[in-house]
């Protein structure tokens, strides 16, 4: 069952496994951490600006989508949950991308970070290692970090709408990529034919 009224599934918080609901507040509500079964947190926050450092009544939590376009926080903590497998943001900003210091510890598999305005990735972001599908779609990205290399479980990537002038040519290295998508970039004539003649993809 999924809910959609915060009220309501307060009532019921020991069986409430997916959230689905919108917040006009700047702060995430206490209550919000209350469902210790809660797996699925679908959360359109409009007004959000700031991020709890304390995520521990959401040990559960398997998939997160979270839009929130006024965000000023960085959300560094979701990182550190030990059952989240799927995160996706949109519209919302995250530049700079801030991973945990003490490394990654989600087993995430599906990443979406679109539209948050990165112009960088940090190099830690190869410590992603069960990362099977990956989506920077409408970012500022020009380049890769090497350690990308490292995501040897990718299968999907998508690069859509960012700012590569030049082709990442280390993707060369992740050997289960199965789809790439790097179309609308700034990819010159003469690059895109070398990438047609090297790599074997058409770009638009």
């Amino acid at each position: 069952m999924v809910y959609k009224n915060l009220k309501k599934a307060l009532l019921e918080r020991e069986q409430v496994q997916i959230l689905k609901i919108t917040l006009q507040e700047k702060k995430l509500a206490d209550e919000l951490f209350c469902f210790p079964q809660l797996k699925e947190l679908y959360l359109d926050a409009p007004n959000l600006e700031s991020w709890p450092h304390d995520l521990s009544g959401w040990s559960q939590l398997k998939v997160l989508q979270l839009k929130a376009p006024h965000l000023k926080d960085s959300l560094t903590t979701l990182f550190e949950l030990p059952n989240l497998e799927n995160l996706k943001t949109n519209e919302t900003p995250l530049e700079p991308l801030r991973l945990p210091l003490g490394g990654i510890r989600s087993p995430i598999r599906f990443l979406t970070l679109k539209e948050a305005g990165l112009k960088n990735l940090p190099e830690e972001f190869g410590e992603f290692k069960n990362l099977e599908d990956l989506s920077l779609a409408k970012n500022k990205l020009s380049s890769l970090p090497q350690s990308v290399k490292f995501l040897s479980q990718l299968k999907r990537f998508n690069l859509d709408q960012n700012e590569f002038k030049i082709f990442p040519d280390l993707l060369a290295n992740l050997t289960n990529l199965k789809h790439l998508s790097i179309d609308n970039n700034q990819f010159s004539q003469e690059e895109k034919d070398r990438i047609q003649r090297v790599h074997h993809l058409t770009l638009n």
